[in-house]
Parts: structure tokens; C-alpha cells; sequence
């Protein structure tokens, strides 16, 4: 019996998540049922929400999360040991050691580019050096796509009655050209944004069948996030483009697309998510078949109009 235990103990200890993304992975298995292990309904929750809000998961004490969560202390404790940690501040470290990495992201990532020799022909060796990475992450990016994911947003991307696209900083251009690219080809199509009305307002005219696109990275905007939850609770299909499965956007998504932002620049490198977009208006497109040729002859007339009277 002792030596089951033992065996059993070393099994938790192994298999534990040992990141972030680990731990947003096991949480999807857990809600769809497919996890060895088993947590109750409300640890469950909890869990969903700690990863939500890894940065408050990562400072506050375990009576404020207790509280915060509406749970007792113990909860979490058994929640952290259910999971294969010792107690809840080797599960807490989880969240300490990814909100590390995202602090002073942008200085961090200009600092490394200005480590970087200088030579004689520098121009070019970061022009290729950078053209290299992008290419690299593109290639990532189709690596973890899966044709269920495809078919199921392609699906939502033609049939969904309205869809509103959210990102914020330089997640703003990618759903500003998703937008732009599905009004093209079908109606009711639009970016949700702070500047029209607010985001809540815009979140508000939505409705169960409804789609909402976001699109973030770390470090995230707090706004993507509520966003996607808030949707979310009112029955909207949620689809994400962000940069890992630990990500707070998620959390909350029907659909996640993965595409990586690493690299040389001082910033996200947004190249994957552009050419993901590319694809997924491409298959739209394809999908909608005449009705998509149509509309795009209408458009091409209206030009011609515009251009005329003008």
C-alpha cells in the first residue's frame, strides 16, 4: 500500500505543469473530460480563473485569492495538491515565474536588439536576420493548426449573423484588416472599438450565435480580456489569435490559433497572425463561393462610381 502511494506521489510530481501553458493545457483537458485526474466543479473555476488573471494569481495571498474567488483557503490548497504540487505556493510560483517574464517586456526586448555586434554591413544582417525569424514563426504558427480548428472558425466566420473584431495596441491593425477583409465579402462585419461607444456598448449588441475575433499577445490589454469573458458569458462564440495556450484570451475562446511573436524587433513580431488572417479570409472566401464574387463585383462598382464623380 505504502509503495501505491510512493508510486503514485512520484506519478503527480512528474507529470505536474511546470509552465504556464502546461497548466492552460491541462485545464482545457480537465473542462472537456479527457484528464486523468479530477478536480471538483468549483476548484475548477477557480482554476479557469486564476489563469485568467495570472498577475493577480502571481502577488496576492492566498486568503485574498480565497476571497476573491468566494472559496475557503483550503480550496486552493486542495486545488494546488490535487494538481501534483506540494501546496499552493509551488502552484503560485507557476504564475510568479510567467508574469517575470512579461515585465518590462518592451525595454527588455530593445535591450537584447541593442546587444546585438555591430559590423560593417549591419542593415543587412538584421534585415535577413529578422526575415529569417518571421519566417520561422509563420512556419510555427501553420504547425499548429489543425483542420477541426479551421473548418469550425471558417464555419462561424460565414454563418455567425454579426461579428466584431477586438485587439488593442498592435493587435488594432490585424482586426482592423480582418474586419476589412470580411466586409468585403459579407455584411455585418466591424471592429469593436473603444472609440465607438465603448466596448461594453459594442459587447451589448451581440447576442447567443453572435462572433466575437480577438486578437492579443503578451504583455495582454485588459480590455481583450474582459471582452472575451464578458462575450463569452452572453453566449457569443469567442476565436482567438494570441501567442500561447497559457494566454488569458484563451481561456475564454471556443477556438485558439497560436501564432508566435518572438524575434529580434523590440516589440511583437504580428507577421503570423497577418498571414493567418490571409488564410482564414481565403477559405471564407472560398466557402461563401458566388456570394463572396458578388459582393466583391459590388464593391469594385462602387469604386468605379466614386472614382467618376469625383
Amino acid at each position: 500500500m505504502d509503495s501505491q502511494r510512493q508510486n503514485a506521489t512520484g506519478m503527480e510530481s512528474v507529470n505536474r505543469p511546470q509552465s504556464l501553458e502546461q497548466l492552460s493545457r491541462l485545464l482545457a483537458d480537465l473542462k472537456s473530460g479527457t484528464a486523468e485526474l479530477k478536480v471538483g466543479k468549483r476548484a475548477l473555476e477557480v482554476l479557469d480563473g486564476m489563469i485568467t488573471y495570472p498577475k493577480q494569481s502571481a502577488i496576492s495571498s492566498i486568503s485574498h485569492l480565497a476571497k476573491t474567488f468566494d472559496v475557503n483557503p483550503s480550496t486552493l490548497t486542495r486545488l494546488a495538491k490535487s494538481l501534483g504540487y506540494k501546496g499552493f505556493a509551488e502552484l503560485q510560483k507557476i504564475f510568479r515565474d510567467y508574469t517575470a517574464g512579461t515585465e518590462n517586456f518592451y525595454s527588455r526586448r530593445a535591450g537584447q536588439l541593442f546587444q546585438r555586434e555591430d559590423n560593417r554591413h549591419e542593415g543587412m544582417h538584421l534585415a535577413t536576420r529578422i526575415a529569417n525569424e518571421e519566417t520561422q514563426n509563420i512556419a510555427s504558427m501553420v504547425d499548429n493548426l489543425n483542420s477541426k480548428t479551421l473548418d469550425g472558425v471558417v464555419d462561424l466566420l460565414v454563418h455567425a449573423p454579426r461579428i466584431r473584431t477586438h485587439g488593442l495596441r498592435q493587435s488594432y491593425p490585424i482586426a482592423n484588416y480582418l474586419s476589412y477583409g470580411l466586409g468585403l465579402i459579407r455584411n455585418n462585419v466591424s471592429v469593436l472599438s473603444i472609440a465607438e461607444h465603448g466596448i461594453i456598448h459594442g459587447i451589448s449588441q451581440l447576442e447567443p450565435g453572435d462572433l466575437l475575433f480577438t486578437i492579443g499577445c503578451a504583455p495582454y490589454t485588459r480590455s481583450t480580456v474582459t471582452a472575451s469573458q464578458v462575450a463569452r458569458e452572453q453566449g457569443v462564440a469567442v476565436v482567438t489569435i494570441t501567442d500561447n495556450h497559457a494566454s488569458p484570451l484563451a481561456a475564454s475562446a471556443s477556438y485558439t490559433f497560436i501564432s508566435p511573436t518572438s524575434g529580434t524587433f523590440f516589440s511583437n513580431s504580428m507577421s503570423a497572425s497577418l498571414v493567418l488572417i490571409e488564410v482564414l479570409l481565403s477559405l471564407v472566401a472560398r466557402k461563401l463561393g458566388d456570394k463572396a464574387l458578388d459582393s466583391l463585383m459590388r464593391y469594385e462598382k462602387l469604386i468605379g462610381k466614386m472614382q467618376f464623380e469625383i
